[in-house]
């Protein structure tokens, strides 16, 4: 912003009374300010604006804040002046997640996306091309000079974004060996992700066979009501406790606790605990997501069309561990890295496929 201060100063002498670095805003003469500031995981320069209206505002690189950060500057368009056009500008790499979703794969009638690639540049040197083609992989030139992004669903993506497209509102044939012929006989399987902290929710999802027929979310709650809420489900859609997957872990565990005092004796499912295959991978998360992953790739789950849900599927990441095993990029680290919202929909539907050993539950109190 001090180039864009030196540069406005040099060609409009005057223009700028102020540029109010500590804050974040550049002011004119008129009065108007355009603010700045950063939309990783630092959001006090969002907090601090909380009360501003604006006619205008510019990303560079969506793609890499969230999708809430967006949503947050976009309630703030409210700036009443007579004859003044709302508007905001973006500029992304649109790789698989929800900037792909929301602005390119649903076409919004008031939204232009504009391809740039590097053949309109005209003042590239001539060889540029030339030189990336013979240095980075075939799936990076794609993207970068021909504006594939959807190459970007191999690498480290889990899931590729066809496929999570694909599943959304798919008609499932039942497999008469393995289910049932009517599909109502089908047993209800739920996965619950509960919320650790800031804006993270908590989820519960029900799936029939390979269709997802229920989720719902809500916010952080105290241990009490949470576990009201999810026995309220577990009543609803008639289920099994032994067909529940809980997130055991922090709140979850407390949860857990108190739905075996009451003898509702569900599957406390720990991320970072010994998978079922030890051979393979690294934790129980890695084992649930594989799990999850060989459905889409098989065509045997149906997803409800959300887009939340999507782009949390798009987001998650794999490592190979030094020992060969699989191992799923943490939550933390989504967000601390990729400045990600905790993916708590993929979560709590990977816990509803997941079908772990029934265990009797062990008596605490012996």
């Amino acid at each position: 912003m001090v180039e864009l201060d030196r540069y406005i100063d040099y060609l409009y002498p005057k223009i700028i009374t102020q540029h109010h670095s500590t804050d974040h805003y550049i002011q004119f003469w008129n009065g108007s300010r355009i603010w700045y500031t950063g939309l990783g995981d630092d959001t006090r320069g969002l907090a601090s604006q909380m009360g501003t209206t604006i006619g205008w505002f510019f990303i560079d690189q969506v793609e890499e804040c969230s999708e809430m950060h967006f949503n947050n500057l976009l309630g703030r368009l409210s700036l009443n002046l007579k004859d003044i056009k709302l508007k905001y500008f973006l500029t992304a790499n649109p790789m698989p997640g929800w900037v792909k979703m929301r602005f390119i794969e649903s076409h919004p009638d008031d939204f232009i996306y504009i391809p740039s690639l590097p053949k309109d540049n005209p003042y590239l040197p001539e060889n540029y091309e030339e030189e990336l083609r013979a240095i980075y992989p075939d799936e990076i030139v794609k993207a970068w000079l021909d504006g594939d992004w959807d190459v970007m669903e191999g690498g480290n993506f889990l899931f590729p974004y066809a496929q999570i497209r694909a599943a959304v509102n798919r008609e499932l044939i039942v497999n008469h060996i393995q289910d049932s012929i009517d599909n109502q006989t089908l047993p209800n399987w739920a996965g619950v992700d509960i919320s650790r902290e800031g804006d993270d929710s908590s989820v519960f999802t029900v799936r029939q066979g390979g269709k997802v027929i229920y989720t719902d979310s809500w916010g952080k709650t105290d241990l009490m009501e949470s576990t009201g809420i999810i026995l309220q489900k577990i009543e609803r859609f008639n289920i099994d406790p032994k067909n529940v997957n809980l997130d055991a872990v922090a709140l979850g565990a407390g949860i857990y606790d108190r739905l075996r005092e009451q003898k509702v004796y569900i599957n406390g499912i720990i991320a970072g605990g010994e998978p079922m295959d030890k051979e393979h991978y690294v934790n129980s998360r890695a084992e649930m997501y594989d799990n999850l992953r060989k459905r889409f790739e098989a065509g045997a789950i149906s997803i409800p069309d959300d887009q939340d849900l999507i782009a949390q599927l798009s987001s998650i990441r794999f490592k190979i561990a030094s020992d060969k095993k699989l191992q799923i990029v943490s939550k933390e680290e989504m967000k601390r890295t990729y400045h990600l919202k905790s993916p708590d929909k993929s979560d709590s539907l990977a816990l509803a496929f997941y079908e772990p050993i029934q265990r009797n539950p062990s008596i605490r109190w012996l």
